[in-house]
């Protein structure tokens, strides 16, 4: 679509075969779908076989549309052939691009396929940083998280040439994307697998029971199409591959209403899905009013609203051809189709005889050429010539025009190419350096004491914390310390880029990050890095792509969504870790829960949120995203034997004090378990 003069992108979601007829009827641009594995909406219909994948893709490359595919899941190494047998599929299918999380899966596909990689929003791209970093590794869009404001976004935009997509229609997470543990957390299924449990829409309160503390409206950001094309933006994506097909007819087609003629039903797109209406409150920053559920009230209006879609027609827009056509006696009848992208074809058919009887008149002639409503073509304009005395069968000219479109067809489906499969190599040979260091790393500087930093081969406090720490302190344990960068920063990083050169001329060279642009911020800056469980690393290939990306890489903190046995088979040249401590943080949200109920001028820093069964969740805040905790800390002290003993343990401190700590490294030197924690993920399967 053009707006403004800019080209734009209307990205529909395809969870089936039906929705993306739906889409692509109903004038998106492009649609997004999931094969068998490996996509983060694994419970959406999806598509299976080759000649289902091949029909989708070929059904929207015949109209001129493109089909990207999700690849957007954390992958374990015991999968990596599978991997590649789907990447093989997508190669071949013709996809026009491939939506990525994971790290593993990018080394890949760089080995392997041609296909445009785009960016998942999972990567938590949220900053300068990653989509510079991103770019840089070979990525041709980035995807952004749905958290940033118009402000945010263009600045993105501004100092990184890459294309960027946005969210413009559907469901918030209340964390930001690739950043919630929630799910596997309470159970056998992980949002980064592509199984989310929905956690966000149970019921959770600060005080008054029976609120929904976590669960976020949708957004509807049409009203703001022209300044996204005035920005630039390539792509709008919309939510939904678990939606029906009317919100997908609905929402698409509001979005060409608001494009072409300036206007579109806003109601509508509310009955047909809301939770209580709509926010907008990310994208203009106004942060407020962003809660809602979906009500019995909500329902019923979807109820009808859905009735009213189906009454609606799809007017689809059609590929315009020209036609010129020869009907001379005594010659093969010629039939030449030439579509609006300037492909021709030509064919010929029976040698035209004489008329014996009634002739064939050349209105009727055309008359059978136009019919071609079963096609994707629609006549802009027809010439030609027939003689007057002659016979043509209507099954003839039929033929002709079928012969002609089938051509046509083919032609048009095969300037989408599509690419056999590279030789991957594998990440063999590799030595992991030996480790068995116990790291710390301390969320609160108060935690903070000689006992910690006399015990722990290494620790790491937060980088804006650090003038708060006695300079005696730094000075006596600096070859120790580290600083932590936030793990989502949305503001200017100029900010963290001052603060580590200030740590640098304190002597700390070490430093972690969680997101690919904040570990190259690290890089640039010679730091010794350790990569955080943010970055959600779970396989060799992963691990792999980080040597090859980081030039000062030290030491890879693994994803805590896997199991002991996958982790010991992971093959680095750098130091592993693994975090075998601490309460862990299973949300990073913008928007604060405890601030929604109670607000911040009632607000202690010490608040929790409560579930539907009296679990307390602690909720911390830090001005700019709010943590919430587990109930219980991780802890495996009892079960370390599993573990291979070259990799790094870590210990998450948050305001524990100093008897808390003591007695937590009792319980590890004598391999006991804590009461009242969980293993976690390690020691059971996920999904």
């Amino acid at each position: 679509m053009i707006v403004n003069g800019n080209e734009i992108e209307i990205l529909a979601p395809a969870g089936s075969f039906e929705n993306l007829k739906t889409a692509i009827l109903s004038g998106a641009d492009s649609v997004y779908f999931g094969l068998s594995n490996f996509n983060a909406r694994r419970n959406a219909e999806n598509f299976s076989s080759f000649e289902d994948i091949k029909e989708a893709v070929d059904f929207c490359h015949l109209r001129g549309k493109k089909a990207h595919v999700t690849l957007n899941t954390l992958v374990y190494d015991n999968e990596i052939q599978d991997l590649v047998k789907e990447i093989e599929v997508i190669n071949k299918a013709g996809f026009d691009a491939i939506i990525v999380q994971d790290l593993g899966v990018i080394n890949i596909l760089k080995q392997i396929s041609k296909v445009p990689i785009h960016a998942s929003t999972q990567l938590s791209v949220h900053n300068v940083s990653d989509a510079k970093k991103l770019k840089d590794m070979g990525f041709d869009r980035v995807v952004l998280s749905r958290e940033l404001s118009l402000k945010e976004i263009k600045r993105i935009m501004d100092e990184v040439d890459v294309e960027v997509e946005i969210f413009i229609h559907g469901a918030l997470c209340m964390s930001v994307s690739g950043q919630c543990y929630f799910s596997s957390a309470l159970g056998e299924r992980s949002g980064n697998r592509g199984l989310c449990a929905g956690v966000c829409r149970l019921p959770f309160y600060v005080r008054e029971k029976g609120r929904y503390d976590l669960s976020l409206k949708d957004v509807c950001y049409i009203d703001y199409i022209e300044e996204f094309a005035n920005m630039g933006i390539a792509s709008l994506k919309i939510e939904g591959r678990m939606k029906s097909k009317e919100y997908v007819k609905s929402v698409v087609s509001e979005i060409r209403n608001k494009i072409e003629f300036g206007k579109y039903n806003k109601k509508l797109l509310k009955d047909v899905f809301s939770r209580s209406g709509f926010t907008d409150g990310y994208i203009t920053g106004k942060r407020n009013n962003m809660f809602g559920i979906r009500s019995e009230e909500d329902k019923s209006y979807t109820k009808a609203a859905i009735e009213e879609i189906k009454s609606k027609d799809i007017y689809e827009d059609k590929v315009k051809v020209d036609i010129k056509y020869d009907f001379t006696l005594g010659k093969n009848s010629y039939l030449e189709m030439i579509d609006e992208d300037n492909n021709i074809v030509s064919v010929k058919g029976d040698i035209i005889e004489e008329a014996k009887n009634k002739p064939t008149a050349k209105e009727n002639i055309e008359k059978n050429l136009l019919k071609l409503g079963s096609t994707v073509y629609e006549i802009n304009d027809m010439e030609g010539k027939a003689d007057n005395n002659i016979f043509v069968p209507i099954s003839s000219i039929n033929e002709l025009r079928r012969n002609a479109t089938d051509k046509l067809d083919k032609i048009r489906i095969s300037k989408f190419p599509v690419y056999d499969i590279g030789k991957l190599i594998k990440p063999k040979d590799k030595s992991r350096p030996i480790g068995g260091k116990n790291i710390a790393v301390i969320n609160d500087i108060n935690t903070l004491n000689e006992f910690i930093l006399d015990y722990f081969d290494e620790t790491y406090i937060p980088l804006f914390e650090l003038n708060k720490l006695n300079k005696d302190l730094i000075v006596k344990y600096k070859g120790k310390l580290g600083v932590e960068i936030p793990r989502v920063y949305f503001d200017e990083e100029a900010n963290i880029n001052k603060n580590l050169l200030k740590a640098k001329e304190l002597g700390i060279k070490k430093g972690l990050a969680h997101t690919i642009g904040k570990i190259a911020m690290l890089d640039e800056l010679d730091f010794e890095i350790m990569t955080g469980f943010g970055t959600n690393i779970t396989n060799s290939y992963s691990v792999d792509l980080l040597e090859k990306e980081i030039h000062n890489l030290k030491n890879v903190i693994l994803s805590f969504e896997n199991t002991i046995n996958n982790i010991n088979k992971i093959k680095s040249n750098t130091e592993l870790s693994i975090i075998v401590y601490g309460y862990l943080p299973l949300m990073t949200a913008r928007n604060c829960p405890v601030k929604k109920e109670i607000g911040c001028k009632n607000c202690n820093k010490k608040q929790s949120l409560n579930d539907r069964i009296g679990k307390k969740f602690r909720v911390k805040c830090n001005g700019q995203t709010s943590e919430l905790y587990n109930t219980y800390p991780l802890c495996v002290f009892d079960r370390l034997n599993k573990l291979d003993s070259d990799i790094n343990k870590i210990f998450m401190f948050n305001d524990e004090n100093k008897n808390d700590i003591k007695n937590i490294i009792k319980h590890y030197e004598n391999s006991e378990l804590l009461n009242d924690s969980t293993r976690g993920c390690y020691f059971r399967k996920l999904l």
